[in-house]
């Protein structure tokens, strides 16, 4: 294996057997000068693979042990979310995680505004980010704070290929976090009864208002020729046209947002999917 560029003394960039560039990591591999042929493949403890940007030089101050540990969340999050996730996952995680350890150990704790949110809106994510937290305390000997769990969550969501358009930046993507739970609050206000955060219906929902989200911060709603299926739908299903009504009324209201026709009718279909089969006791 071609050994292109030293990263740190156990980190570096590599040109795989396919012709791909790709992250290795083992006992010594940065050492030799640059570039030489990595004989002894049974160094090599992991891959990753390069996005072809800057990432994997955010290793450069990043402890084994943290990139341990970061790949160890990658690795639970591809089995656990069911979806492609950013290549960049580890190298942008292992870089958080560092500023993480480094300030716990100089007791400086930084607190996330948006965690119970995150934990709300993002149970699946924040689930994996609470184990996060432990995968790091075994391989660090640190502890870091709870709230750093909906952090790793939103490295999580973020890196989420093929179910949301990924945020530009993670003050999008908090601000955006902060929007669905106001959202679910609203459709939790009209249904009187708790939405579950756990089921596929709701993932699915959130999905779609992300989407939503970012077309409206960008200004590109949709519109095309389905207004007379609104309009049928509207009238079809009026529980759920007052609801999309509110979650439209509360856009305007907050964010000077509005929701086009097709919008409704694609908020319509999914707020449709959340209502139970039957209704809860008492209701």
């Amino acid at each position: 294996m071609l050994i292109l560029k030293k990263i740190n003394n156990n980190v570096a960039l590599a040109c795989s057997d396919a012709g791909d560039e790709i992250v290795v990591f083992g006992k010594g591999v940065g050492f030799p000068s640059m570039p030489y042929e990595l004989e002894d493949l049974s160094v090599i403890e992991k891959t990753f693979v390069s996005d072809g940007g800057n990432s994997p030089d955010a290793l450069t101050s990043v402890s084994d042990e943290v990139l341990r540990a970061s790949s160890d969340i990658t690795d639970l999050a591809r089995a656990n979310l069911g979806c492609q996730l950013a290549p960049s996952l580890p190298f942008v995680m292992a870089d958080h995680l560092q500023f993480a350890v480094d300030r716990t150990r100089d007791g400086i704790q930084i607190e996330n505004p948006l965690s119970a949110d995150v934990a709300r809106v993002y149970q699946r994510e924040h689930s994996l980010g609470v184990q996060g937290l432990a995968i790091v305390q075994d391989h660090t000997g640190i502890l870091l704070p709870t709230g750093e769990a909906a952090s790793i969550a939103l490295h999580l969501v973020n890196s989420e290929l093929g179910t949301a358009a990924p945020a530009r930046n993670m003050d999008e993507l908090l601000k955006t976090t902060k929007i669905l739970e106001d959202i679910t609050d609203v459709v939790e206000n009209q249904v009187s009864f708790e939405l579950d955060r756990t089921c596929y219906a709701y993932v699915r929902f959130v999905t779609h208002m992300r989407y939503l989200i970012r077309r409206l911060m960008k200004g590109a709603p949709v519109q095309t020729a389905n207004l007379s299926l609104f309009h049928q739908a509207a009238r079809d299903f009026p529980e759920t046209y007052k609801i999309a009504m509110a979650i439209n009324q509360y856009l305007e209201r907050a964010h000077n947002w509005s929701c086009t026709d097709e919008e409704m009718l694609y908020l319509m279909m999914h707020l449709n999917q959340l209502q139970p089969r039957e209704k809860p006791t008492g209701q």
